[in-house]
């Protein structure tokens, strides 16, 4: 809550109204007939308490200086009027602060008053870490699309152990409103940065290791917090306002979160950062409180932990927490087209590409297995929400076709999105459905130009993903079997 209210103003037995006349108000010494009298000014303070107004008057005057009385070299402002404003250090403390009236041709008028600036203690001092729940960590187009339950990628509850270097991660606001990084021996390293070749722990790279110089301050009003040090941040170190970092070298002097809200037992807190056409919110619990902790739940209550279970919200026989899929018995027919025809993304058959994911960590729910069928590998997805591959760009030049072989035996439709990340003006991509034969393979070949715009976008592909499609039925596990991937 902001002290606008709450602000005292201690005028001292005295306030200090003086003229640069030892004669009367009329008679200047210097012949003046020009007089500025009734000097005055009132003080209103917001945000934390610390960002002071002073709006001065008085008859005669045409200009006013306002010094509000710290050592600093940025504290004396010139108005002709209108308020200014200065942000003070965010601790309580006392100030002098003093007015000069002017006007051409009559001596100067000043007024001292001594100011009490009381700033609210912030609900954000302690030490905070990632609260350790899935969509701690969430990165999205618009808060429409969390509201919904999308999202570009989010953490899941298995990142809680895989990244435990990154969750135990301390973020402290001291009340000194200094503010530190603390890393601990290791912390998550991200391939967006251009020196990491493998996501995973390791060494934080510096500036952004925590050994940063920082300070804090929260604006309640706006509910805004702004970290100052290069080097400092919450959350994710390379999201910086507008950008996403590929060079520690380009770190920051200052960042600012919005959306700031502490839950009303002051042990969750949520901020959010805009970057390039979307943003991230970073969700926090206190140090010592339950959301700090791995959670202990079994919502599903298959005697498997939610922090151990792929299916958290399915009851499921696998020692994974998740339901037994049945697999095809056999695999797809293999593919008669020659090798110089086709550009293969996943196949036995043919050369694969220098880099294929059959699994990107996209922040899916959708489960995984690679899967050997008389020695012919196929790909297994089960629980699907959504599911994508990355891989090397596929040039589409003279290209027409996609094909895939796909099984399934409780949905009728798959939706394959086509997806190009070096598009002219940003990543495009477009999909349509794909019939499916419950219960058999399905040779499925699309004409490359019903993607609308896909081949316009530039010619290349390097992601491809699927969903459920969007009139089909589905039963059961929403389960799929995906081969032979590849244009002609």
């Amino acid at each position: 809550m902001s002290l606008l209210k709450k602000m005292s103003f201690l005028l001292f037995a005295s306030l200090l109204i003086v003229s640069c006349s030892s004669d009367s108000d009329d008679d200047t010494g210097g012949g003046s007939t020009i007089t500025i009298s009734n000097l005055d000014f009132s003080v209103d303070a917001s945000g934390s308490g610390n960002i002071v107004s002073v709006l001065p008057t008085a008859d005669g005057a045409t200009s006013y200086s306002v010094d509000f009385g710290t050592d600093a070299t940025d504290d004396v402002i010139a108005t002709v009027g209108p308020a200014v404003s200065y942000t003070y250090p965010p601790v309580s403390a006392s100030y002098d602060i003093t007015v000069t009236a002017s006007a051409a041709g009559a001596d100067d008028v000043t007024k001292t008053t001594t100011v009490n600036v009381v700033v609210e203690q912030s609900d954000l001092v302690g030490q905070w870490v990632l609260l350790h729940e899935a969509r701690a960590l969430w990165v999205g187009e618009t808060m429409e699309v969390y509201a919904a339950g999308g999202q570009w990628w989010a953490n899941s509850l298995s990142d809680l152990k895989s990244r435990a270097c990154f969750f135990d991660d301390i973020y402290e606001f001291k009340d000194d409103m200094s503010f530190h990084n603390i890393l601990g021996d290791a912390t998550w390293q991200e391939v967006g940065w251009d020196a990491v070749a493998e996501e995973g722990c390791g060494d934080a790279l510096a500036p952004f290791d925590g050994t940063a110089t920082a300070t804090w301050s929260h604006n309640t009003e706006d509910g805004t917090i702004t970290i100052d040090g290069m080097g400092a941040f919450l959350g994710i170190s390379r999201v910086a306002n507008g950008v996403e970092l590929k060079d520690p070298a380009n770190a920051k002097e200052s960042l600012t979160y919005s959306g700031a809200v502490i839950s009303d037992d002051k042990n969750q807190l949520t901020v959010h950062i805009q970057m390039g056409a979307g943003f991230w919110q970073f969700k926090f619990a206190r140090v010592g409180s339950a959301g700090a902790q791995l959670p202990t739940t079994d919502v599903d209550g298959d005697g498997v932990l939610d922090i151990d279970d792929d299916c958290p919200d399915v009851a499921g026989e696998a020692a994974n927490g998740c339901p037994v899929v049945a697999t095809p018995d056999t695999a797809p027919a293999a593919p008669t087209r020659d090798q110089s025809e086709v550009s293969s993304i996943y196949s036995d058959s043919y050369t694969a590409p220098e880099a294929f994911d059959a699994y990107p960590n996209w922040g899916q729910e959708t489960q995984f297995a690679a899967i050997d069928i008389d020695g012919n590998n196929i790909l297994g997805y089960s629980q699907l929400n959504y599911q994508g591959n990355a891989f090397s760009g596929v040039d589409l030049t003279g290209k027409t076709m996609i094909h895939m072989d796909i099984y399934s035996g409780d949905i009728s439709a798959l939706k394959v999105v086509l997806i190009n990340t070096q598009a002219d003006g940003g990543t495009f991509e477009t999909g349509l459905d794909a019939s499916l034969e419950n219960g058999a393979w399905t040779s499925v070949d699309i004409s490359l130009s019903d993607f609308a715009g896909f081949v316009e976008s530039g010619g290349n592909l390097d992601q491809i993903k699927y969903e459920v499609g969007t009139d089909a039925t589905a039963t059961g596990d929403k389960s799929f079997f995906i081969d032979n991937i590849y244009v002609y």
